[in-house]
């Protein structure tokens, strides 16, 4: 969702506008303080986000960025604009193992995950609400490992 970043990273790449993810949840995986977002169904869930129009080199570039096909795969996903149009569209969802490990974005991930909201007219809430989540789960995951190895 940021503007910068994705400036960097994909120049020829336009805002093609806000939509929004219904069924699905906004969660953080990967290692501990270095979690990064992606999304996970949940049904009467939702996730607002930014859809870019792209090129295919802009994609190759995304995929480099994003671990693609390993941290990351690609999924079709079904989105809702403002005017309630409904798109099928390509995002970027975490792989297993990694998905299956709760964790806290670093606070540089998580504020260009912000920043990005603040550009795009974005409520920040969610996001910091699924930082939470992330973090309560996190916790409930160490806790129950920490049980079994007694």
């Amino acid at each position: 969702m940021n503007l910068d970043q994705m400036e960097f990273r994909c120049p020829a790449a336009k805002v093609a506008g806000n939509v929004r993810l219904e069924d699905y949840r906004l969660a953080f995986c990967g290692t501990e303080g270095n979690g990064v977002a992606t999304i996970f169904p949940e049904e009467g869930s939702q996730v607002e986000g930014v859809l870019w129009e792209i090129t295919p080199k802009c994609e190759r570039s995304l995929d480099r960025y994003e671990g693609y096909p390993h941290l990351y795969g690609k999924q079709k996903v079904r989105v809702r604009d403002k005017a309630g149009r409904q798109m099928d569209v390509m995002a970027y969802v975490m792989n297993a193992p990694y998905r299956e490990s709760p964790a806290s974005p670093s606070r540089l991930y998580l504020g260009g995950i912000l920043e990005g909201c603040r550009e795009n007219g974005i409520p920040q809430k969610p996001v910091r609400d699924a930082v939470s989540r992330t973090k309560q789960e996190a916790a409930k995951k160490k806790k129950l490992h920490r049980d079994m190895e007694r």
